[in-house]
Parts: structure tokens; C-alpha cells; sequence
């Protein structure tokens, strides 16, 4: 761009037009009161919904009189008059049909010989378009962060959209296989029944067993999957009522009976959703009922503390057989068991399920032991849930 001296002698209805009408950039002639006189086409099939002639020019970009870019706008037009050399400006515009896009707005003002300013020619640059654009001008702080979100929108729609697809793996595509060997185990042992054969008998009964086991590892996957999905429900949930609710299933286990219950009776109430905040208390107080039925005199004890930031720490500790603390953190990863199974039911998937639902809810979980000292599970609630719970 360039001093244009012939405008001085003109009025301003017979300026010409700016030139480069095809330009893929918005090109503006702007006169000194502020009003685009005129515009190439790029710019009016940018900006067609507030394009015409002698409009100011705030309201030709979109921009309406209250948004704060109207100040920055309004610095730009007074640092062209005032000091007369060129001006960038980087803003966010929209296009009339809504598309928002990074613009980079230069200017280069129109001075006469005798030094009166009579307007500015502009350019406006649609960043987003140029291929080497950090080259031509480097982002700003708030474009990085706007385009780390999108990237990281874009990586979790990836990452649900591949969550989808091996959640319906787990529920049909795995299963397939086990119902066809279950069908020909089932055949077997009827044969080996017939037959009399105690030893193809036990086979089959340990095969039996295998794939039951399977299938119950891949109910469990699919559950863990479904848990990274599930919408939390925020709401008010208070925990005495659903820790009781809780005991009185808890008690219907022949082991429940022997055990001295520790509940505190001024248990919170807190914020989340209450049917995965039931089933993350569910799984901890099972694994305690379970890890006690070995003790002479089991005891469980359900308590809480708050800290000076307001978050809320839950602990259920229990005095049964315990395990290495060196594996305390293996305790809640799916099918990692700290005991044989001959000795205590279960795949090791409860505390792996029940920290999920406390991430899940912007809490961290721990769990602290030695062998034969009992166990401690712990974890924190944020002091208000309402931002902390979220989607996936």
C-alpha cells in the first residue's frame, strides 16, 4: 500500500476503488471520519451480512458497538491519524456466515502533500488460511490456546469414538467365540457323563470354569469402558443415608454378622452422582467385608476429615490380612490381585472400578497396608463438584 495524493483533489464520492478486486484479502478504503468508502470483492463476500458503502467501518467487520474490540479498533484508526505510519491489528472476526477466523488487520494511512490525513487504505489477512502463517506472523497466547483445545477436543472425540468401537468389541465380537466353546464343553461333559470318564469330566470342568472366568473379565472390561463414558450426574448426595443403605446389603453376607461396623455418624453431604458415588463405596466396603473374614474380631471403620481448601478426605480402613504396601498401587489396576484366588473370590477389579468413579469425580484415590495390619483406601471429593465432575 501507498500514499494516494490524488484523493486530496477528489471528493470523496469519486474516489477510485482500492485496487486488487480479486485479491484473496479484504481490501478497504477507509476516509478520515472512519467510513469504508469503498471495498474489493473478497471483502464484501467476507463480510456480505453488514457490507455496503459509507459504513463505519467497526459495524463492516460485524463488529457491534458494545464488543470489546470496538476499543482496540477505535486505537487502531487514532495511532494511523496521529502518528501516520503503518499499524497492525490482531483480532478475531467473523464472516457473515459465522465462521470465525484469526484476522490481521493492517493499515497504511492516506496523507496529502500539505500533511492532511484523509483516511487509510487497509488490508485485512485471513490468517487461518495461509499455510506458513506462523511464519508470517506468530500466534498469540490466546490463538495457542484456542488451538491446543481444539486439538484436544479433537484427541478426545478420537478417543470416544475408539472407546465406542471397543466397547461394542467387548459386548458382541469376544463373545462369540466363548457361547461356541461353551456350547462344545457343554457337549463334552454330557459325553464324558455317558461315558463315565471322570478324567475328560474334570477337563471339562476346568475349561468350563477358564471361560467363565473369560467372561467375566471381558464383563468387567466392558464395565471399566462404560465408566469412562457415563455422564456424572452432579447433585446433592448425602453419605450417611447411602453408606447405611449400603450395610444393610452388605449384612446379608454370612461374615457381615462378626463385624464391628465404625460408621461416623456426621458423614457430609457432598456433591456427585449418587448411583457411582454408591457403587465406588460399594466396591471399598466389599473389599474390607472380604479381606476380614479371616480376622478373629474384624472391624471396619468409615470416617472422613476436611481440609483448609475445603476438600474432603474418605477413608475405610479395615484389620484384615492385608497386603505388601510395595503393590499398594497395583491394587487398583483391572485383574492385578494381591491374593490366590483359592483363598479369596474376585478378579481385582472392584478398586479399579472404584477409583475410576473418584477420577471421574475430580478425586484422587490411595490405599495404604502392610501384611496382616490391615488396609486403609482413601480419597478425596473436591469441595464442590459442580465444575470438577465431568464427561470422559
Amino acid at each position: 500500500m501507498s500514499n494516494r495524493p490524488l484523493l486530496s483533489v477528489l471528493p470523496v464520492a469519486e474516489w477510485p476503488l482500492p485496487p486488487g478486486d480479486r485479491l484473496p484479502c479484504a481490501l478497504l478504503l477507509i476516509t478520515a471520519d472512519g467510513v469504508v468508502h469503498s471495498a474489493n470483492t473478497t471483502a464484501h463476500a467476507w463480510f456480505e451480512g453488514q457490507a455496503h458503502p459509507m459504513t463505519p467501518l467497526a459495524h463492516f467487520l460485524g463488529i457491534s458497538e458494545h464488543d470489546e474490540r470496538v476499543a482496540a479498533l477505535d486505537g487502531f484508526v487514532e495511532g494511523l491519524r496521529h502518528t501516520g505510519q503503518m499499524r497492525e491489528l490482531r483480532l478475531a472476526l467473523y464472516r457473515h456466515t459465522g465462521e470465525r477466523f484469526s484476522a490481521l488487520l493492517i493499515g497504511m494511512p492516506l496523507i496529502d502533500p500539505s500533511g492532511l490525513y484523509l483516511g487509510f487504505d487497509a488490508m485485512v489477512l485471513d490468517l487461518s488460511r495461509w499455510q506458513d502463517r506462523e511464519t508470517l506472523v506468530p500466534y498469540t497466547r490466546a490463538e495457542n490456546l484456542q488451538a491446543q483445545l481444539e486439538s484436544r477436543t479433537r484427541s478426545q472425540g478420537l478417543a470416544l469414538r475408539d472407546m465406542d468401537a471397543f466397547a461394542q468389541i467387548l459386548s458382541h465380537d469376544l463373545r462369540s467365540p466363548l457361547r461356541h466353546a461353551r456350547g462344545y464343553l457343554r457337549l463334552m461333559r454330557e459325553h464324558a457323563e455317558k461315558v463315565d470318564d471322570p478324567v475328560q469330566r474334570e477337563y471339562t470342568q476346568s475349561a468350563m470354569q477358564a471361560i467363565e472366568g473369560m467372561s467375566g473379565m471381558l464383563d468387567a472390561l466392558l464395565d471399566f469402558t462404560r465408566l469412562s463414558r457415563v455422564r456424572v450426574e452432579a447433585q446433592a448426595v448425602p453419605l450417611g443415608p447411602l453408606v447405611q443403605g449400603l450395610l444393610v446389603h452388605l449384612n446379608r453376607h454370612p461374615h457381615a454378622a462378626r463385624v464391628a461396623w465404625r460408621i461416623d455418624p456426621d458423614l457430609p453431604v457432598v456433591r456427585g452422582d449418587p448411583m457411582l458415588l454408591a457403587q465406588a463405596f460399594s466396591h471399598v466396603l466389599d473389599n474390607a467385608l472380604k479381606f476380614t473374614r479371616s480376622v478373629q474380631e474384624p472391624r471396619i471403620e468409615v470416617g472422613w476429615q476436611e481440609a483448609t481448601d475445603g476438600t474432603r478426605l474418605f477413608y475405610v480402613n479395615d484389620n484384615g490380612v492385608g497386603f505388601d504396601r510395595r503393590a499398594a498401587d497395583k491394587v487398583f489396576t483391572l485383574f492385578q490381585r494381591q491374593h490366590h484366588s483359592l483363598d479369596y473370590e474376585g478378579m481385582g477389579v472392584g478398586l479399579a472400578l472404584m477409583r475410576r468413579i473418584i477420577e471421574r469425580h475430580g478425586g484422587i484415590v490411595r490405599c495404604e497396608s502392610s501384611p496382616g495390619q490391615g488396609c486403609r483406601v482413601s480419597f478425596t471429593l473436591p469441595p464442590d463438584l459442580a465444575d470438577s465432575a465431568r464427561e470422559g
